[in-house]
């Protein structure tokens, strides 16, 4: 393995964003299938953008956790941001932007 194939872990940036549920454990099944489709929504807009990558999500704790990755977490965060504005469950969320290995910084839609 060289260098080049082991990639700086502080080279890579990601992009947090939770979504509040309804409920205290994984929201109703309307809320999953609207988060579903708005990660969909994101993931297709990082791609065609070149940020990034969708990385999975997570539910619990009535919050719905949504991964991304990339280079640039401002580049990708100007992807997400408009279309979490739009989307009713995006609005209120927070956003936590991971730089390598600094500090997180949070942002609320």
């Amino acid at each position: 393995m060289t260098a080049a194939d082991d990639p700086d872990p502080a080279a890579e940036h990601d992009v947090l964003v939770k979504l509040r549920l309804s409920n205290r454990t994984m929201g109703t099944a309307a809320e999953r299938a609207d988060i579903e489709a708005l990660a969909q929504t994101l993931e297709d807009a990082v791609a065609a953008a070149g940020v990034g990558e969708f990385d999975g999500d997570e539910y619990g704790g009535g919050d719905c956790t949504l991964f991304f990755a990339g280079a640039d977490a401002d580049r990708l965060f100007a992807i997400l941001q408009p279309l979490l504005h739009r989307h009713p469950l995006g609005r209120g969320a927070t956003v936590v932007m991971q730089y390598g290995g600094g500090e997180p910084v949070r942002r609320q839609i």
